[in-house]
């Protein structure tokens, strides 16, 4: 018994020493048995069946396998003294095999655990989702000539927040809330401030503001734009004008499959003196808001969505002054209207989903009967199916098609009927490059004698192309057509502008702008073409 404590006593401190030996004295494969084999009964008192000694076994029986050449579980090189823990000590020693028996055995390069860290690029072009045309509005402004493109806004989503760029606006945050405002003053010419037939060219003053808005919060969304501007005319006093529009859409995330939208919306324009619903010379140009709101609620049964919408929109008129000082009033174009919309989409896969959407609506007027003697109190509704879609956020959009139907009051007007196009397409040609276009059909009030109502169909194309990183180059396009429904009245436009923005810094850059406006018009003294110049200096605080 005492001779057996004593073997036991002088084995033990050498286990260790014994272990290390063997892992750096691989010389041969004999060597490396014999010793393995040595260590065995030592190797089961000091760490039980998962010792040394099964690990020599098994280092001698997978010699022969091809398959267990190279590096050990784990992506460590066995030539390392790294400890793997005690499912790794049967592998302790070296494997048999050519590398062993040579004593040089190649380090063979270590393979990644997980995928590689993508690099952070810079992103150009922001592709965007389709704008959410179930919270569009609906109550048009009237025609009166061709959309702004020195006024417009920019069609395409602006650029997200970019540390690495050194020429992206950080916003300012307030809470959860990041604000983007700009204000910009332009200054050039304007060949037709009227937009009218006589043509009375003037030095064009353009002073603008907006605001927009985003939220990071890790629920619910809060987003808009808004824009104001004012131009001015020195030499053509009678042809200052403000303009502006936006909208607030807050999304509020009520339970997993349940969500809530509202949105708040404005807009400001003016009419112009040629227009069929003035048909005088007017001293000023009348103004015209429209404004109004939606709460829709959108529930998911798994692919299944469905949208129901209330909206609520108001557009007044402002009373006309004559050159003789008379006034012309135009409170009786004044209209409120209500629709209800219900929108059922099926989500075939991710990034397609068809759906159908049905808009029925109301419009009422301050006055049962216009100047005219006309009831154009009218009810409406809109049927339309397409599909969103997503390929790859290089192609993404919204399109659909159907037919709308509004039927008037006064059996003397005529309903308007015709098919309906609408949509919006964006394609990321290329991370510097983007390319979209749009249409959208609808039906504008009037008070022409015996017209019911403006069926305009407006066909939209911009691209946008950054020719280095703070240099941007835009080329939009507008179709225009209007039929005023009962009389002969046609209107046929087109407007195109070219825009060249170079940002020096964060906070300052440079804004150059052409565009061209050509309508023309069955009407006597409606047409007008125009030319606009501007260069200005755009902050964002």
């Amino acid at each position: 018994m005492a001779d057996e404590r004593r073997t036991r006593g002088r084995a033990a401190p050498g286990i260790p020493v014994l272990v290390l030996a063997a892992s750096l004295l691989a010389a041969g494969a004999a060597d490396a048995q014999t010793t393995a084999s040595g260590q065995g009964a030592l190797g089961q008192g000091a760490f039980g069946q998962g010792g040394s000694g099964q690990g020599s076994g098994q280092g001698s029986g997978q010699a022969s396998d091809p398959a267990l050449a190279g590096p050990l579980p784990g992506g460590q090189d066995p030539d390392t003294f790294a400890l793997r823990g005690p499912q790794a000590f049967p592998g302790a020693l070296p494997r048999g095999g050519a590398a062993s028996r040579s004593g040089a055995r190649t380090r063979t390069p270590q393979r990644r655990t997980r995928q590689p860290t993508a690099a952070t690029t810079r992103q150009t072009i922001r592709p965007g989702t389709a704008d959410d045309l179930r919270l569009r509005p609906t109550v048009q402004l009237p025609v009166s000539g061709l959309p702004d493109l020195a006024a417009a806004a920019p069609l395409l989503r602006r650029r997200p927040i970019d540390p690495l760029d050194p020429y992206a606006p950080l916003g300012i945050r307030v809470g959860g809330l990041t604000l983007f405002p700009a204000l910009q003053e332009s200054v050039g010419y304007d060949s037709n401030p009227d937009r009218s037939i006589y043509r009375r060219g003037s030095l064009a003053i353009r002073s603008q503001g907006e605001l927009r808005v985003e939220s990071d919060w890790s629920s619910h969304s809060l987003t808009g734009e808004l824009r104001g501007g004012y131009f001015t005319y020195p030499d053509n006093r009678n042809a200052n004008r403000p303009d502006g529009d936006g909208a607030m859409r807050l999304r509020l995330d009520v339970a997993r499959d349940t969500k809530v939208d509202v949105e708040g919306r404005y807009a400001i324009s003016t009419q112009r003196a040629g227009s069929p619903d003035l048909a005088v010379q007017v001293r000023d140009r009348p103004l015209v808001a429209t404004y109004g709101g939606t709460v829709g609620v959108t529930q998911s049964f798994n692919r299944l969505q469905v949208t129901v919408a209330g909206l609520v929109d108001r557009q007044t008129f402002e009373n006309a002054q004559l050159p003789d000082g008379t006034i012309l009033r135009q409170d009786d174009r004044n209209a409120n209207q209500f629709g209800l919309r219900l929108r059922t989409g099926y989500e075939i896969r991710p990034g397609f989903t068809p759906f159908v959407d049905t808009l029925v609506d109301t419009r009422i007027h301050d006055f049962a009967v216009d100047q005219f003697g006309l009831r154009r109190d009218s009810d409406g509704i809109t049927v339309r199916a397409g599909s969103s879609f997503e390929f790859s956020r290089l192609l993404t959009g919204e399109v659909s098609a159907g037919y709308l139907s509004r039927h008037y009051a006064d059996p003397r007007l005529r309903d308007v009927t015709g098919p309906v196009i609408d949509g919006t397409v964006t394609w990321a040609v290329t991370p510097l490059t983007a390319f979209r276009v749009g249409a959208s059909t609808g039906v504008v009030e009037t008070i022409v004698p015996g017209a019911s109502g403006i069926l305009t169909r407006t066909a939209i194309a911009e691209i946008t192309h950054d020719l280095r990183r703070n240099l941007r180059l835009t080329l939009t396009g507008t179709l225009i057509s209007n039929d005023y429904q009962g009389t002969s009245i046609r209107e046929q436009g087109y407007s195109a502008g070219v825009k060249l923005d170079y940002r020096l810094n964060r906070w300052l850059g440079l804004r150059a702008s052409y565009a061209r406006e050509l309508l023309r018009s069955t009407a006597v003294g409606s047409s007008y073409h125009s030319d606009t110049y501007l260069v200005g200096v755009r902050v964002n605080p």
